[in-house]
């Protein structure tokens, strides 16, 4: 059924095949002795850049005819078919050129392959060579941070001990401090006041202390508003417009036309100031 529907369909994969191995085995090592210098610039490293892009072509349209029959795309009537048997001309062309040129590829593959090899088994004895020189320093290390470990113990171990020893010691100065001053409360007072006495000069003024500045004697109660003059003031005239309410109506701007007293007028009241 495969072979009736799409006759083409196996010699196409058999052609990705082949053409993905000749790119990665012999152009693109090719190519990169031609970015190296070992094959100069000129038609012979062109024609392998045409053929290299062609074949990378033609493998891009055969994944895309692959693509369209996955999805079972009508593919007899499509453009890719007419750009598949372009390409597949154009590499039939190239045949006859591939056969002059395939002593001179040999050659020069050959050279790569040894090169390669050669630089394989130098990086293989390298890395050898590594591993026995890590082997060695992971040994050294192990022995060093073994020793390492056992003056640092002996050292935590000494310097705990000396630890010890200067707290012992520090709790045993504060228990004497503490039984001379239960002991004898009285001397050392009398020992302060002489130490005292001794500091000051007769001759100098005594210094000022901060109770003697703060000893003002018997003063009256003063309020806190009375502290500073400037809130004082304020607060008085905040108080003087509250009574001022009460003596002189304040002057109301006319928003609206008069239409008359909302709460009527009162004949007894007299807000007049007689003149003499």
């Amino acid at each position: 059924l495969l072979k009736q529907e799409s006759p083409e369909l196996l010699q196409l994969m058999e052609d990705l095949e082949v053409k993905l191995m000749e790119i990665k085995d012999e152009l693109h090592p090719l190519l990169q002795m031609v970015k190296d210098g070992t094959i100069p610039q000129g038609k012979g490293s062109r024609y392998l850049q045409t053929k290299y892009h062609l074949y990378l072509n033609y493998c891009a349209n055969i994944s895309f005819y692959l693509v369209l029959k996955s999805k079972r795309v009508p593919v007899h009537s499509h453009p890719i078919i007419e750009r598949l048997v372009a390409y597949r001309n154009i590499i039939n062309d190239l045949a006859v050129i591939d056969q002059k040129l395939s002593p001179q590829v040999r050659v020069l593959l050959r050279s790569y392959y040894d090169k390669k090899e050669e630089r394989l088994r130098k990086e293989n004895k390298f890395a050898v060579f590594l591993t026995m020189d890590g082997k060695k320093n992971k040994s050294k290390q192990a022995s060093a941070l073994a020793n390492g470990q056992a003056a640092a113990a002996s050292e935590s171990s000494s310097e705990s001990e000396l630890d010890e020893e200067a707290a012992l010691k520090y709790y045993k100065m504060m228990e004497e401090k503490l039984a001379l001053k239960r002991k004898r409360p009285g001397d050392e007072d009398v020992l302060g006041e002489e130490a005292v006495s001794e500091a000051e000069d007769p001759s100098k003024k005594r210094g000022v202390t901060y109770q003697m500045i703060k000893n003002k004697g018997l003063t009256p109660k003063r309020r806190k508003i009375d502290r500073n003059p400037r809130v004082k003031h304020r607060e008085k005239f905040r108080r003087a417009k509250i009574r001022r309410k009460g003596q002189v109506r304040e002057v109301r701007r006319e928003l609206h036309r008069y239409a008359g007293e909302l709460s009527g007028i009162r004949a007894g009241v007299k807000k007049s100031r007689k003149l003499k």
